[in-house]
């Protein structure tokens, strides 16, 4: 068997060690006398990317279930806040007495809608924190904003609920 092959230093990188003074190589301890250590040398990265850092390309540090949640995620918001604008325009563009049951419908379907999408979010988000050697970033945010869309939503429908079935009572 051979040794190993070392990449090829060029010259400028080679350390410098000086052979008198304060900075000289120091013997090493445990060893005979006489014997120095031997310095090491610079090793050049061959690798592109940093240690902890995404690879140029991408390709084998992907996390697709993370981003398809972080997008759900995003719509789920985009979708609620279009729902409350239309419930808004709803309103203020009809009369109580006669508009009130396509304003509810609107509103209960609204909120079921993006419901779904945030529990499309959550679900692939999950899917994608599950992924050992995948990035989490998206997938966390996915989860985050899942979970705080569900329960947002589930609050409007159980105070849309429970404010009709007391409209009468108060």
């Amino acid at each position: 068997m051979s040794d190993p092959q070392q990449p090829q230093v060029p010259p400028y990188a080679q350390p410098q060690q000086p052979t008198s003074g304060p900075f000289a190589a120091q013997p090493v301890y445990g060893a005979p006398a006489g014997h120095h250590a031997q310095p090491q040398g610079y090793q050049l990265n061959t690798n592109s990317a940093q240690p902890g850092y995404a690879s140029p390309t991408g390709a084998g540090n992907a996390n697709p279930p993370g981003r398809l949640g972080f997008i759900f995620g995003l719509i789920a918001v985009g979708l609620g806040l279009i729902s409350t604008l239309a419930n808004t325009v709803l309103i203020y563009s009809y009369d109580y007495s006669s508009g009130y049951a396509m304003i509810e419908i609107a509103n209960w379907f609204g909120s079921f809608i993006v419901l779904a999408v945030a529990g499309l979010a959550l679900g692939f988000g999950i899917a994608g924190l599950r992924r050992p050697a995948a990035p989490h970033g998206q997938a966390g945010i996915a989860v985050g904003i899942g979970i705080a869309v569900i329960v947002g939503s589930l609050g409007s429908i159980v105070i849309n609920g429970l404010g009709r079935a007391f409209i009468g009572y108060f």
